[in-house]
């Protein structure tokens, strides 16, 4: 089968939707199938490892990176040549727009993952003065119109689903499937004592952030945390892993925590050194209450490292409370860091194998049926 998925975001930009957009396609690729991708215009384009076809599109002046597709183009006339036999859309915005206009002019079935809770990213990155509870029922008036129309919508968690629910979504058909995890990339044997070295951080008990540094990932909570440890645990420090608009804002907020010393700001990693840093800190640490999923916390799983996260929507499905990691509620991060700082290495094992079942092929052979599913309500619906 050949697929065409459609991405309000791409390269350069790398965030969560990217990065199961690519896990998805990988895995089906891997079985035998074809993957395009449909993406909105950059002015710098980055060597992928399949076909993508680009939009023109402008940026969107509220989120630094993100793009705005403005016109399908040649789209059409694309897909034909492709013989496309799918679409599916990883994004919310423009681009799903047009994906389902595509689907609906050359009769394809199709299929969306709902990746990010876009009723909350609008208390960041609003682009109108509109008070917040009168833009969020429009975010979700345009989601309940949206989320109708694709033969499958696919929620990376049961919460998520739930949540889509109890806001009055209506959908044709709702499959719940996280993106697989790539458990032998993200493995415990990945451990190198000499890769903390790099930062300064031999000898001392690290801890993990991993996600694009934005204001909706709150890693503020998790800076306050080590600010409140600090006299308690001197040998704690933070590696922050990642880039975004928000960077300038923590690092401003480290530094005045007088944090300077305890946190390192990484940016990016390269490929082969992120699965290294999962597997060589103490704890992954998530104060995000943004994640539809959170791929981050499957990878630190099957890393044997365990999680200590905000319990919020996806998080509480993949963490188990002293079993795989540790939860806090808003105001307790720091003492659910000293539960998992004292119990860390009895969790290894449970945090590899409840990460196994999320596995690539996985969780790909359950698209491939969801897949099936779409097609077989187009179907329906045609006779």
């Amino acid at each position: 089968m050949k697929i065409a998925m459609f991405a309000d975001s791409f390269h350069p930009t790398v965030d969560g939707a990217v990065v199961a957009m690519e896990i998805a396609a990988a895995g089906l690729e891997k079985r035998g199938h074809e993957v395009v991708v449909l993406a909105p215009d950059a002015a710098e384009r980055v060597e992928t490892d399949r076909p993508v076809h680009y939009l023109p599109s402008r940026e969107f002046r509220g989120y630094p990176g993100y793009r705005i597709a403005i016109s399908p183009s040649d789209m059409l006339e694309y897909m034909r040549e492709e013989k496309v036999e799918l679409v599916h859309s990883h994004g919310l915005a423009s681009m799903a727009i047009l994906s389902l206009t595509a689907a609906r002019a050359l009769r394809l079935p199709h299929v969306l993952t709902f990746h990010t809770m876009a009723n909350e990213a609008v208390k960041y990155y609003s682009p109108l003065p509109i008070r917040q509870d009168i833009m969020q029922e429009l975010v979700w008036t345009y989601l309940r119109n949206l989320l109708k129309r694709p033969e499958v919508v696919i929620a990376p968690s049961n919460p998520v689903k739930e949540e889509l629910e109890t806001n009055g979504v209506v959908m044709k058909h709702c499959e719940v499937l996280p993106t697989g995890v790539d458990c032998t990339r993200y493995h415990p044997d990945r451990y190198d004592k000499d890769f903390l070295a790099k930062f300064g951080l031999s000898g001392k008990r690290v801890l993990l952030h991993v996600g694009r540094l934005s204001l909706e990932k709150r890693l503020d909570i998790v800076l306050r945390a080590m600010k409140e440890l600090a006299p308690r645990h001197q040998d704690l420090r933070l590696l922050v892993v990642g880039t975004g608009p928000a960077a300038d804002h923590y690092k401003g907020l480290a530094k005045e925590l007088d944090l300077a010393d305890r946190v390192v700001f990484a940016g990016f990693l390269p490929n082969d050194d992120l699965p290294v840093a999962y597997a060589s800190c103490e704890m992954l640490v998530i104060a995000s209450t943004f994640e539809t999923q959170g791929l981050v916390v499957l990878e630190a799983l099957a890393s044997g490292t365990p999680v200590v996260g905000i319990r919020c929507r996806a998080i509480p499905e993949f963490v188990q409370e002293g079993k795989n990691g540790c939860l806090f509620d808003e105001g307790s991060c720091p003492e659910a860091i000293e539960r998992c700082l004292a119990r860390g290495d009895s969790m290894m094992i449970n945090a590899v194998s409840s990460a196994r079942e999320y596995s690539v092929d996985a969780c790909t052979a359950r698209l491939e049926k969801a897949y099936a599913k779409a097609a077989e309500i187009l179907g329906k619906r045609r006779s």
